[in-house]
């Protein structure tokens, strides 16, 4: 018989500690609440920035490459992690990095990276919702701020309850997220003609490995963040390794719907594009409560690290947190955070990878058990992070080449697993 999660274990939510194994659940469960994490607009923006420099048979190509391929095998290895150990990426990240290492420089990186992606959606939604009823933001910046703010605490209010209020959120929104990419795909086609789509085949200056590389840098923070959400499923490669499932079936074919979508507009901001396409009002509705679903990831993952950062521990602490992260996202929303968009992503795509390199490299060769308790910084860590970034910048920015995220994720975990081994021969000789 399947364990199941009784009522009383289900509002807590274990900010720092394991989850029993009496409280684990079906592989489905966190598969729907990653395929509600996939389910953003950042995902419909990049497609509609495919859509301009390659053709619909390209995009299908670089989704196979970029998503089924390495998104799926990270999220795969890192929840598995997670679902072994139970424990929060916080928590895990402070096994290979020590506690306080982890406490400041990971808890740093992971709550910059959820907060600018919730930011970044709330900002977006608060948009559509302007363009629904008609608000003007340069005209009315007050009603706009009162409108921003009310739609990011209602973003908050079921992460804030914890992870069932998540997974019941997403039984609904993600269902009313399909209609809607059902239908924008149905008035696009009949907006451009299915021939018209089939023939695109525009002349980009984007290459094939960048597109690779920004389809990679919008679902890169699932490497790192996976295992607060795979900790409630079972420690087993079976249900690991289906549990990315949700993010393929729900994220493939909305990166082509968002081409299909700005192909026959020439715009990529997803606001502008429903409004061109004729969108009824109940569209931008389906968009918001859409948007929700991968917010909730991201101000649950957001509390969860600050609670980690400040040494709380129990689920009252662990709302308060998450509330607290809201309002701080709320302000990011409201100073133009989309403005750094594009950057964004590819600053994730620099720093997540190297941690996640470290985090699966000490708990598959080196060490399963939490060997740190004695250290508050592991600078064999902060080596291998600091080499695995250098490689990252280099093959992006100055010297481009290949796949930087995951040959930095590579580089540093496979130097973490060398240093790790080098040190224990050396005290191996000294007891000697």
């Amino acid at each position: 018989m399947e364990n199941t999660i009784t009522n009383s274990q289900e509002h807590t939510d274990y900010a720092s500690e394991a989850i029993p194994e009496n409280a684990r659940q079906p592989w489905y469960v966190p598969a729907f609440i990653f395929g509600g994490l996939e389910f953003c607009i950042p995902v419909l923006l990049i497609g509609g920035i495919l859509i301009g420099n390659f053709s619909l048979l390209e995009i299908i190509g670089i989704l196979m490459i970029a998503l089924v391929f390495f998104q799926w095998i990270g999220n795969a290895i890192q929840g598995y992690i997670g679902a072994k150990t139970g424990l929060t990426s916080s928590a895990l990240a402070s096994l290979s990095f020590g506690k306080e290492q982890s406490r400041i420089i990971v808890g740093i990186v992971i709550l910059a990276l959820t907060l600018g992606w919730w930011a970044i959606q709330t900002s977006v939604a608060a948009d559509a919702f302007s363009a629904l009823v008609g608000i003007n933001k340069d005209e009315n910046f007050l009603l706009y701020i009162l409108s921003t703010a009310g739609i990011g605490f209602l973003f908050a209010i079921p992460s804030i309850l914890g992870y069932a209020s998540i997974k019941w959120v997403d039984y609904v929104a993600i269902p009313a997220g399909l209609l809607l990419v059902t239908v924008a795909l149905y008035l696009s086609i009949n907006n451009m003609g299915w021939e018209k789509i089939t023939a695109w085949n525009p002349e980009g200056s984007m290459s094939f490995i960048g597109a690779i590389n920004l389809v990679i840098s919008i679902n890169v923070a699932q490497w790192l963040i996976a295992p607060d959400y795979t900790r409630f499923a079972k420690p087993t490669w079976r249900d690991n390794i289906l549990i990315p499932l949700g993010i393929i079936i729900v994220g493939f074919p909305l990166f082509i719907v968002g081409g299909i979508m700005s192909m026959g507009t020439g715009n990529s901001d997803i606001v502008q594009v429903m409004q061109e396409l004729g969108f009824p009002a109940w569209g931008f509705v389906v968009l918001w409560v859409a948007t929700w679903t991968s917010q909730l990831v991201s101000n649950y993952t957001g509390g969860l690290v600050l609670c980690n950062m400040f040494n709380l521990h129990d689920n009252k602490s662990r709302k308060t947190m998450t509330l607290v992260f809201a309002v701080l996202g709320i302000i990011l929303a409201l100073i133009g955070i989309m403005d750094q968009f594009v950057n964004f992503l590819y600053t994730l795509a620099l720093i997540v990878p190297v941690i996640a390199g470290v985090i699966m490299a000490h708990y598959f060769f080196v060490s399963k058990t939490v060997f740190t308790t004695e250290k508050s910084w592991n600078w064999l860590a902060t080596i291998s992070i600091m080499v695995g970034l250098l490689v990252g910048y280099l093959t992006q920015y100055q010297f481009p080449i290949g796949i930087p995220a995951v040959q930095s994720l590579i580089v540093s975990g496979a130097l973490y697993a060398v240093l790790n081994n080098i040190l224990n021969i050396e005290l191996s000789g000294k007891n000697i």
